[in-house]
């Protein structure tokens, strides 16, 4: 999950500098009400995302104990605690993919097109619009109860490479994979949960990937300070609201 967070903060980084070439009042509004809007909601899943590594270090260290010396007998319930993170983060990655997948007329379609290299989104699009897309699987896993691990930088990059009907049935496999590897959050985390999670930690490195999405939010934050106007933002925030778009 925190490499799809990851590749969507990066498609936006890279797209700051094309922020100066936006001159056009209303354009620029839409724009910088938009990029507000993904940053808070990116923010929030990056923060999202570092409470559950959180509780899954936790869980790795109390487990342990467990396992060697059985002095915490309630390490297999730290799933649990993961739940309420989970249903925060449904909410953050399915505003955040329909910001990011909007596309269609200059009027109706996202702003963020206007900055975002044409090939770069067009990479990003299979991850987020659509019905079969990697954002919609981990969605579904999520809202199965389940905690996605999955998907890995490498697995996204494929997705991203393939043709459209290649596409399709490399997410089908990959679909079962994640689901697979989805740790539960309604029963109790064993031993076997413990291996699970302690391969991710060591060999994902889940703290280094928030701390490079955290640097990229940063500079889209002192972007956002920089270009647009406090006030711009809000005023295009509000009418988009009163005109029934959802931020």
């Amino acid at each position: 999950m925190i490499e799809l967070i990851k590749i969507m903060v990066d498609a936006l980084a890279q797209g700051l500098p094309g922020i100066r070439n936006v001159r056009e009042g209303k354009r620029r509004r839409k724009l910088g009400a938009e990029l507000f809007m993904l940053y808070v909601r990116l923010n929030e899943a990056m923060l999202v995302a570092e409470d559950i590594v959180s509780t899954l270090e936790s869980y790795a260290r109390r487990m342990e104990r467990q396992l060697e010396h059985g002095e915490d007998s309630y390490a297999r319930l730290e799933g649990r605690w993961v739940i309420p993170m989970v249903e925060k983060q449904i909410v953050n990655l399915s505003r955040v993919g329909s910001l990011l997948g909007r596309h269609g007329s200059p009027i109706g379609g996202s702003a963020v097109l206007q900055i975002i290299n044409a090939d770069a989104y067009n990479r990003l699009l299979p991850l987020l619009n659509g019905k079969r897309t990697a954002l919609n699987v981990l969605l579904r896993i999520m809202r199965s109860g389940a905690l996605p691990l999955a998907p890995t930088r490498a697995e996204l990059e494929a997705v991203m490479n393939e043709e459209q009907v290649a596409r399709l049935f490399l997410l089908d496999d990959l679909s079962a994979r994640w689901c697979e590897t989805a740790l539960p959050t309604g029963s109790a985390w064993g031993p076997e949960i413990y291996r699970q999670v302690v391969a991710y930690l060591r060999e994902r490195n889940p703290r280094e990937q928030i701390a490079e999405i955290r640097a990229a939010l940063t500079a889209l934050r002192a972007a956002l300070e920089d270009h647009f106007s406090i006030a711009d933002v809000l005023l295009e925030v509000g009418d988009r609201r009163m005109g029934g778009d959802d931020y």
